[in-house]
């Protein structure tokens, strides 16, 4: 059979897609992508379902939570039963990137926000004040059918190929989000850096009943100015180049999804 004619051969949107022009680099550079899945079950149940290529494999999925955390370099936290993590692996099976999400399509669980880790230092009216204004985001995704989620965690080993790898990570993760109905994302972004970044693609300081933003805070163990953003996922991905269709066919392509169940 004769091949398409380049007009039509090129119209793809898998062909045209940036996630696509990065998991080739990717590749080529030596990284795989690995999604390891939450580990409660029955909570996330409708998320997992979405995802029925997934590979079930306890001792697996035992072995990638290992390895996220020795990344990180600390101990089990409360949110890690609800975290979806994306990997970015090398030959030697080293994870040299990481990010996580929760994404609360069915019951939710505020004892899987990693807000609560982060809030632990800081005092009892502005620390009320977050999980009230957490609480109106998952009260909205409930009334609209839309999906609350919460983003963290990302980070990346130094290296040349750190840049390729933090780009991947972050499409990847919009991929994700793409199985989901429309996310209201919350995520605490450092108010120096990625904060800005993420406020061209769309995003808005979390606020209390839309009265007030809150304001930064400091997280003690790191020393760190965070602001609590709230992203629309559907505005994130329009003005970040995302093809959800697409870009959510390439991952379910291209990364091993490991599921304890």
């Amino acid at each position: 059979m004769d091949s398409l004619p380049r007009s039509r051969a090129c119209t793809s949107p898998r062909a045209n897609s940036r996630f696509g022009a990065c998991l080739r680099r990717f590749a080529a550079a030596g990284y795989r992508l690995i999604v390891s899945t939450p580990s409660d079950t029955r909570v996330f149940a409708h998320g997992l379902d979405r995802f029925s290529e997934r590979r079930i494999d306890p001792a697996d999925h035992a072995r990638w939570e290992t390895a996220y955390r020795l990344f990180g370099g600390r101990g089990r936290l409360p949110c890690d039963r609800g975290s979806w993590r994306l990997l970015a692996v090398d030959d030697d099976d080293r994870v040299v990137g990481a990010i996580s999400a929760r994404l609360f399509c069915g019951e939710f669980v505020p004892e899987y926000l990693h807000l609560g880790t982060l809030l632990e230092s800081t005092g009892p009216v502005f620390r009320e004040h977050c999980e009230l204004a957490v609480a109106d985001v998952v009260a909205a995704g409930t009334r609209l059918g839309r999906t609350p989620a919460e983003v963290s965690g990302w980070a990346v080993s130094p290296g040349a190929h750190a840049a390729l790898v933090a780009v991947t990570l972050v499409r990847g993760l919009a991929a994700l989000l793409a199985a989901f109905a429309d996310p209201l994302v919350v995520v605490a972004a450092d108010h120096r850096g990625e904060g800005a970044r993420l406020m061209r693609r769309g995003a808005g300081h979390l606020g209390l009943a839309g009265r007030f933003a809150l304001p930064p805070f400091v997280h003690h163990a790191s020393g760190t100015w965070l602001r609590l953003l709230l992203i629309d996922a559907p505005t994130y991905f329009a003005r970040s180049g995302v093809v959800a269709d697409a870009d959510l066919a390439l991952l379910r392509e291209r990364a091993d999804f490991v599921s304890p169940a």
